[in-house]
């Protein structure tokens, strides 16, 4: 079946730039997506994966086109789908019991894939997967983000004045946070004395993030100790 891209897939230079152009573009929507949201990888990251990723293609084919028309034209391709590993769990964050970064891991994977598939001349499977990707990740975010699942998180919270716990409770709530059960520790023998150690079981949204508790409550009351469980 013929398609407007059949003339260009020829070896040229005209067919290059095209490729490493969408490639581009493909991958700075989705890594503008990811840094909107505050994301480790953000625009230029998904950039450079994609734009690598074609390059490869591209040295792939002209191997195979202007040096050795027997060599394998994938052999680099799948090596760059096994090195993005190790970049994206760079961006994988274990915090307590929650992991996060996995979206954004499995995204430069996917734009390394899409980089790989302009590269190699396949420019409608590289906009079906980008138009896919950005459905993805920000129509189902937003549905996911309406979503009623919870999940749950420990904390251990030291205060300096035991009249400051509903400060706590209060300020938990105010981040979205919902107290499960709280159980209090004042044996001056673990703890500096006059100190109260809270140990709470919350559930919490996915997007919670404990640090802007921390910082809330820093502003309210003197905390001596918060750690996630």
């Amino acid at each position: 079946m013929l398609t407007v891209f059949d003339g260009i897939r020829e070896f040229s230079f005209l067919s290059i730039a095209l490729r490493i152009l969408l490639s581009s573009v493909s991958a700075g929507l989705i890594g503008f997506e990811r840094g909107r949201a505050g994301r480790a990888a953000g625009l230029r990251t998904h950039i450079l994966v994609s734009l690598g990723a074609c390059i490869v293609m591209c040295v792939d084919h002209y191997l195979v086109t202007a040096i050795n028309p027997a060599a394998d034209p994938a052999r680099l391709g799948a090596q760059v789908i096994n090195g993005m590993g190790f970049l994206g769990a760079g961006t994988i964050l274990a915090t307590g019991k929650r992991v996060t970064g996995l979206t954004t891991a499995a995204g430069l994977w996917t734009t390394a894939c899409i980089g790989l598939a302009y590269g190699g001349g396949y420019f409608e499977g590289g906009l079906l997967a980008t138009a896919t990707m950005l459905v993805v990740m920000i129509i189902l975010h937003k549905l996911e983000g309406h979503s009623s699942t919870l999940i749950g998180m420990e904390l251990l919270i030291e205060i300096t004045v035991p009249e400051d716990i509903p400060c706590v409770l209060d300020t938990i709530r105010t981040c979205e946070g919902h107290v499960i059960n709280i159980s209090i520790n004042d044996d001056s023998k673990k703890i500096k004395k006059g100190h109260i150690l809270l140990r709470l079981s919350l559930k919490v949204g996915r997007t919670f993030d404990s640090s802007e508790l921390l910082d809330a409550l820093s502003h309210k009351i003197p905390v001596a100790k918060f750690e996630e469980l």
